[in-house]
């Protein structure tokens, strides 16, 4: 049996298998919801099986639109299969960041993933009381992290390109919030169907994915670089206003650091990268959470982790205009071993407490 896991929306899900070959299958498929919070009464009201629970490390930061699973009926053991989001908005640099929080867990978990966006796109936008079409552009960076992702986690993290029409975006006739299927969405539900068939080996041979990297990597105009250029360089080479790489003691002597109170691994990484956005105060909200989850996370796959996937750069958040108090904030330790939202336990049965005590704590970011 298969599910299709999507966000509240059962026509686009209902696309996904009627373009796909789930619907040549002889096994039954399901269309359910993902659940919107990781809270214990959101996942009961969504949860009806044990085996329900093992998409929680795929949604552990934030949740994608599509995750596929599969269950068979004989063993009663289930598979993720594939995750994917899609995105509208324009995707110049914010847009496609804030969403790499979807695709970062599932990439470390070796999952075929993707992202579909629009390389290019027009939006209406009122300047001096008039609307004029504004062009918007894909940012390079934004391939080049999910190229950079690929190569550290050994794992399929592919692009692929929303139809478009000189900047205006195409959409399927019947499915209104799905793209219309041309070679670049045909080359997704080639992505999806190998999953599909292979169940999570072998999923990346075949022309069609060598294909798709390298379109990734001559519309970002992409060179390879190796991490240590990537720290001597990121200045020149992306021009970031909210990141800084510097020397990890300099680092500690700037903001007096308790070396004390510091791990040990923290002290002997010889680079440190501060990520300091001009304030997480939105007006309109008194606390803003994106797009900086989705940064941190590509700002960690591009600057702080070797080609092994391993991080040797420390990766700070240093959050600007926050009132709090030393309440605010207090050590805690995870019980990983018992944590339903990491890897190790995903054919485990579930707590439903001890997921509510994780929902509370919050997902483990990896060291």
């Amino acid at each position: 049996m298969y599910i299709i896991w999507h966000d509240n929306d059962y026509d686009f899900a209902r696309w996904v298998y009627l373009n796909s070959d789930l619907s040549k299958q002889s096994e039954k498929v399901l269309l359910r919801p993902i659940p919107k919070t990781n809270t214990k009464k959101n996942l009961l009201e969504i949860f009806e099986e044990n085996t329900d629970f093992d998409i929680l490390p795929v949604i552990k930061y934030e949740t994608p639109d599509i995750i596929l699973q599969y269950l068979d009926n004989h063993t009663k053991i289930s598979q993720i299969l594939f995750v994917t989001e899609f995105m509208t908005h324009t995707p110049q640099h914010h847009h496609p960041l804030q969403r790499f929080s979807r695709i970062y867990g599932a990439s470390k978990l070796k999952l075929p993933v993707a992202l579909v966006l629009p390389n290019t796109k027009i939006k209406l936008e009122r300047k001096n009381g008039k609307y004029v079409p504004t062009r918007y552009k894909t940012n390079p960076l934004i391939y080049r992290i999910f190229l950079r992702t690929t190569k550290i986690n050994k794992n399929p993290t592919l692009i692929f390109l929303w139809p478009e029409f000189e900047g205006y975006l195409k959409n399927d006739k019947k499915h209104p919030t799905a793209p219309f299927i041309d070679e670049q969405i045909s080359r997704w539900f080639y992505f999806l169907n190998k999953a599909i068939k292979n169940k999570g080996s072998d999923y990346t041979s075949g022309s069609e994915s060598t294909n798709q990297i390298q379109m990734m990597m001559e519309t970002s105009k992409y060179k390879e670089l190796k991490q240590i250029e990537l720290i001597n360089k990121w200045d020149s080479l992306y021009k970031l206003k909210t990141i800084s790489i510097l020397p990890t003691l300099e680092l500690i002597s700037i903001f007096k650091l308790d070396t004390k109170k510091l791990p040990s691994y923290f002290i002997k990484r010889e680079f440190s990268l501060l990520f300091k956005p001009k304030g997480l105060h939105a007006p309109s909200t008194p606390f803003r959470t994106d797009p900086y989850a989705g940064m941190l996370c590509a700002y960690d796959n591009l600057f702080c982790r070797d080609e092994n996937g391993l991080r040797n750069v420390n990766l700070i958040l240093k959050a600007e205009n926050i009132k709090y108090s030393e309440t605010s904030f207090e050590e805690t330790k995870h019980d990983k071993r018992n944590c339903p939202f990491l890897t190790e336990n995903v054919s485990q049965k579930k707590s439903i407490d001890n997921i509510n005590i994780c929902a509370l704590k919050g997902a483990v970011f990896p060291t």
